[in-house]
Parts: structure tokens; C-alpha cells; sequence
């Protein structure tokens, strides 16, 4: 079945598109809400919802979509295989957020089981999770990024190695653990004496750590969506991020309406508009996405621009930044699902459609 409305017995049937909620990461209850937002607008984009939710002990399960609180019979991973394979599903979206689930675990599941699904392939999203890798990305291809470095192992526990690495950076350093998302794993140590402590703080995430140069300046985001028909990347309007509570855009920034601002479109002076807006689909291509995606950028003082990280899934609930920029630009909710599905079913009957070699 392909995108669009199939005949059976004289009546329309939508397609159907399964979505992965929840999941094994810390950023399980997040994903629950960007899977419900996604869920519930699925039917007003031409489309049956599915719902697949995964426990945090990776068991899964199929509630109804109407009622995704509702008990629902818990599944092992190959009895969940089983069901998704005899559901056929027209398309996958997936609603996780972090590791196993934004990392090409579940997309590498998707492409064995020759499933067409909503974002970024196997590639692009262990790539775009890293942040060592991404910045390493960046760097090769032109994306200003702050100066820094990756430590890992025993390296963390060598003074001469810290010192070395904080030579390069400065004080304020930021400290990042590679592989999380909504912010966890990372900490501004602004004075040398609380070094020792903030260490220890984001070693309790990650035993690979990113010290990366700090830059004081105005937060944004810049979204990027494809054209479903044609797969070229276009910018969606800018979002400044104003904090209020926190030293940066951090997990309770996000989902506190109170702890920050969040303006769309931007009030940014055009020049420094458009370099972030150019940087971000340099970013968009150069980490090998598709589908979406949105990178965070520093604009300091001197007017530099200074890319921070490129999310590969953005969140999808009704506070989510992506939504945001969407329905600024004109985009409803579920156009916006529309346009997602309809790409990465486009996308998938691209690669069938090739000729082996």
C-alpha cells in the first residue's frame, strides 16, 4: 500500500502508520507525550494511528489509540516483531526520544522489516545523537561550532589530560555526555574550583564526556523540513529561546512554561538570521538527515553564530519547538504529519526502486 486512500469494497480505507512511543531511555515520558500529540492528530492527516508503546524494560505493547492509558497485553521483542509484520503498516513514525530510538537501533529494525518510517536513516541518527561525532562533523564541513575536545575512560581521571583539555576550552567549560538528548548530561562549570564537581555530576550519565567552550550569547533554534514531493530541505522561521530559571536551555526549561520564553519567529537582525539558517542546512545535510531536524545555535555578542547540536527527531507535543516554528510558517499540526509521512514514504520507494548493482 503507498501513501494515499485504498479502495476496499467500495469504501476508503486510510492507511495506516504505526507509532513508536515511550521507549528504554530516560526521556520516556517526554516520548509518551510526543507519541499522544502524534496519535491524536494522525486521523485529521488521512491516516490510521497504531499506537506501539514501549515499556522502559523494552516489552512492548498495542493499545487502543483512543485510549492509550488503557491496559494493553505486554509483548516480548520478537512477539512484537510478529504483530507489527501482520499489521503492514503503510509508514512508521517514530515519537522516541534518545538512545534506542533516536541513536538507528529502531530505524535499522525498520529498514530489515522494509518499512517506510518518518526521519533520519541508521546512518544519520547514530551520527546526529553522538555529540563528539556531530561536532567533528561540523568542524569538516564548515558549521561553526565551539572550540573542543572528547574524553573518555581513564582520561577522565587524569589531571594532565583535564588540564590539557581545559587549556583548550577555558573556564567556563561546558561538559556534554555524548549520547543524551532533552539536555540530560550536561552542566556549566563557570569557576576551576567547581571543576572537580560538575565532573563527577555528568560522569554519573556518561564515561564519555565532550568539554566544549562556553559561549554567552542569545539561544536559538532553527528548524528544518523537507519537501515531501521533492526532499529539499527548507527552513522553517527561527525560535529564540529566552531562559529564565536555569543557565541554559535545560530538561526543566523544556517542559516548564514558566521557565523560559520561546519566541517565533525570532527578533534577530537578517544577517545573523540567515548565517544560522544557511548553518542549519549545511548541518541538515553534512550529519546526513532526512525528513526533519533542528540545530541550536549561540548568537554572541560579537555577532558570531555558533552551532551547539542538531536534534534528528525534534519533539513533537504541543510545547515542542518544531511545531512551533511549523505553525508560524503556516503549517498546521496535521499537514505537518502529512508532509513527514508523505517524504519518508517517498523516501522509502526511492531505495526499492533503485536497481542493484
Amino acid at each position: 500500500m503507498t501513501a494515499g486512500f485504498s479502495i476496499i469494497c467500495g469504501e476508503f480505507m486510510k492507511p495506516r502508520v504505526l507509532v513508536f512511543l515511550g521507549g528504554v531511555s530516560r526521556e520516556h515520558d517526554i516520548s509518551m507525550m510526543t507519541g499522544a500529540a502524534i496519535i491524536a492528530s494522525l486521523p485529521a492527516a488521512g491516516y490510521e494511528p497504531v499506537p506501539c508503546v514501549i515499556g522502559r524494560d523494552g516489552s512492548m505493547s498495542f493499545p487502543d489509540a483512543g485510549d492509550l492509558a488503557a491496559s494493553a497485553p505486554s509483548m516480548s521483542f520478537a512477539e512484537a516483531i510478529g504483530r507489527i509484520a501482520s499489521i503492514a503498516p503503510d509508514c512508521i513514525f517514530i515519537g522516541l526520544h534518545g538512545t534506542v530510538g533516536e541513536d538507528g537501533r529502531i530505524q535499522s529494525l525498520c529498514d530489515l522489516m522494509g518499512l517506510p518510517y518518518v526521519g533520519s536513516d541508521s546512518i544519520g541518527s547514530a551520527v546526529g545523537i553522538d555529540k563528539w561525532v556531530t561536532k567533528a562533523v561540523y568542524q569538516a564541513s564548515g558549521v561553526p561550532t565551539p572550540a573542543g575536545l572528547m574524553l573518555q575512560g581513564r582520561e577522565l581521571d587524569d589531571r594532565s589530560a583535564l588540564d590539557a583539555a581545559l587549556d583548550i576550552t577555558g573556564i567556563p567549560v561546558v561538559l556534554k555526555a555524548t549520547r543524551e538528548g532533552s539536555s540530560f548530561g550536561v552542566t556549566i562549570v563557570r569557576e576551576r574550583e567547581r571543576f572537580d564537581d560538575g565532573l563527577r555530576q555528568v560522569r554519573g550519565t556518561s564515561d564519555m564526556l565532550v568539554f566544549e567552550a562556553y559561549k554567552k550569547g542569545r539561544e536559538f533554534s532553527v528548524p528544518v523540513l523537507e519537501d515531501p514531493l521533492t526532499g529539499v530541505p527548507r527552513t522553517l522561521p527561527i525560535i529564540e529561546i529566552v531562559v529564565h530559571k536555569a543557565d541554559f536551555f535545560d530538561y526543566g526549561s523544556k517542559y516548564d512554561p514558566a521557565a523560559a520564553d520561546e519566541v517565533c519567529p525570532a527578533r534577530v537582525e537578517e544577517g545573523a538570521a540567515q548565517r544560522m539558517r544557511q548553518a542549519a542546512l549545511l548541518a541538515h545535510r553534512a550529519l546526513m538527515l532526512s525528513g526533519y531536524s533542528r540545530t541550536d545555535f549561540i548568537l554572541d555578542p560579537d555577532g558570531a553564530i555558533w552551532a551547539l547540536e542538531t536534534n534528528t527527531l525534534p519533539g513533537m507535543t504541543d510545547k515542542s519547538l518544531f511545531p512551533k516554528a511549523a505553525a508560524a510558517a503556516g503549517i498546521s499540526y496535521p499537514n505537518l504529519l502529512s508532509a513527514l509521512v508523505g517524504g519518508a514514504i517517498r523516501r522509502h520507494k526511492q531505495r526499492c526502486d533503485k536497481p542493484v548493482s
